[in-house]
């Protein structure tokens, strides 16, 4: 009975770090998919049915399921490799052969093969860029490498194209293509975010700012879009409150969604010297009190409530997750 469950779970077993790397555990893999058929087999030879059935039927089932998730999984040819010396995990070469999980990597030269200390799923050889096992057919390999200084490790350029992990990144100019810091990069004359042109971005005065936020001379970024409700792009930067991550210029302060509607969207007449982040997505300054949360479209200013005692405390009998002594709130909404 708990063969089935043993199938199911498989692939937590086999994505296991150091699964393929030792005969044992393929061994017991296989055990593992085969095992029903030797109890089958005892009940045929002992002359007893399986509830009614014949057992022999049931092994014969068993050894066609067990098999066919095996040879999915690729065991005989992974314990092959282990006994000949030859890795399951990455990248590897043999004499002339290079390996990648344990499969020929076909055509590959051996003595011209790198792939880049594992970074990515590019490599080469003196002919051929590869992409995992895929012949990349338009890069240059001879060109071809990461992306310098690239924090991402997801980047790849040559002399004519730009690469974002497995796509290539259309109208970008491999030659000039530069990281530019976060998730951004940009070539002579455009900006793009992964493998997206950022369409407004002044490729001259940009600048990354955070992960996905970047500015140029007139435009605040959040990933490709341009933020409309920032009142100075020169002051703007970005700042860490409480583990969070805000925006700021000298007169507002905004909380990024990272949607395509409204990026960076301002706490409504904040107090940027009083302003202060609670958790729970609540934020409070010297005159109010905020409710900031994803999963609703605007920041709530809580009416009523007051900023001095405002404080997080969860009531079980409420059912409420702040208070300020007097009125009680959860997830922003007033607790009768």
């Amino acid at each position: 009975m708990p063969w089935p469950a043993v199938i199911m779970m498989s692939p937590m077993m086999v994505a296991a770090e150091g699964f393929a790397a030792k005969k044992s555990n393929i061994l017991m893999a296989l055990a593992f998919f085969l095992y029903p058929i030797v109890v089958f087999l005892a009940l045929y030879l002992i002359g007893y049915s399986f509830y009614g059935t014949d057992p022999l039927w049931w092994a014969a089932t068993v050894f066609v399921v067990g098999s066919i998730v095996s040879l999915l999984y690729g065991l005989p040819r992974k314990f092959y490799n282990v006994s000949t010396g030859i890795s399951n995990e990455g990248y590897f070469i043999k004499g002339q052969k290079v390996y990648l999980y344990g499969k020929q990597l076909p055509g590959a030269d051996a003595l011209t093969f790198t792939h880049f200390n594992n970074r990515g799923q590019y490599s080469k050889d003196k002919n051929t860029v590869y992409s995992n096992d895929k012949k990349l057919k338009s890069a240059d390999a001879a060109s071809f490498q990461p992306l310098a200084n690239d924090t991402t490790n997801s980047y790849w350029h040559d002399a004519r194209s730009a690469y974002y992990k497995w796509y290539t990144i259309a109208g970008a100019d491999g030659a000039s293509f530069e990281y530019l810091g976060g998730f951004y990069a940009g070539d002579k004359n455009k900006v793009f975010l992964e493998q997206n042109i950022v369409a407004e971005a002044d490729r001259a005065s940009f600048q990354s700012l955070y992960n996905f936020v970047g500015k140029d001379a007139e435009h605040v970024f959040v990933r490709n879009i341009a933020a409309t409700t920032i009142t100075e792009v020169s002051n703007f930067k970005i700042i860490t409150l409480s583990e969070e991550t805000f925006g700021i210029d000298s007169k507002q302060i905004y909380t990024i969604r990272y949607t395509p509607t409204l990026p960076l969207m301002p706490f409504p007449n904040a107090d940027l010297e009083t302003f202060v982040v609670l958790g729970d997505y609540y934020a409070k300054d010297k005159n109010q009190v905020y409710y900031y949360s994803f999963h609703i479209p605007e920041i709530l200013v809580l009416e009523g409530a007051n900023p001095k005692s405002f404080e997080l405390h969860w009531d079980g009998g409420r059912g409420s997750n702040a208070r300020d002594g007097e009125l009680f709130y959860k997830a922003g909404v007033l607790v009768d």
